[in-house]
């Protein structure tokens, strides 16, 4: 299925039929779940403008993923957002890198620190399951222009790097 553009009311009802599907931190115990919303002073949930506003909606919403879900079911307290999760992954790979169907994982990360450190975890245990590689064997190299969380993902997963 390619891509196709969707108009700003598609978008909307979209996303709220999504956000509909979550577990709502708002109205559900969730204690025992990685789970937490922005703080209601600076980020009021009643916001009238909210419901113009379905990427803002699902910032305050703040549905945790936990991690991939292109090959299994994932947590169920998200599957709404993790449908639009698993449809943004399909239009990167297939549509955009023309990836075979179905042949390739992903995750959608809130900001680089996450998907930059998420990035040095995949790869790392991927050269340590599929080539035995020990972590003294593993490396990253980056240019002193990298980001900070280059260095701050070596020094949480053990791997050299050199910048």
């Amino acid at each position: 299925m390619k891509f196709r553009k969707k108009s700003s009311a598609e978008i909307k009802k979209t996303v709220f039929e999504a956000l509909n599907k979550n577990l709502n931190y708002r109205e559900t115990k969730i204690l025992g779940l990685p789970a937490t919303y922005l703080d209601q002073e600076q980020f009021y949930f009643d916001a009238p403008f909210l419901n113009e506003a379905p990427f803002l909606s699902v910032l305050i919403a703040n549905p945790n993923h936990i991690g991939c879900h292109t090959h299994n079911a994932g947590e169920s307290y998200f599957s709404g957002t993790q449908a639009l999760e698993i449809d943004l992954i399909r239009v990167c790979a297939e549509d955009i890198f023309n990836a075979e169907e179905g042949n390739y994982d992903g995750y959608v990360a809130s900001g680089g620190t996450e998907a930059n450190i998420q990035a040095q975890w995949v790869f790392r245990n991927y050269f340590q399951k599929e080539h035995e590689a020990q972590i003294s064997e593993i490396g990253l190299i980056f240019s002193d222009d990298a980001h900070y969380s280059a260095h701050k993902g070596c020094n949480l997963l053990g791997i050299t790097p050199s910048s």
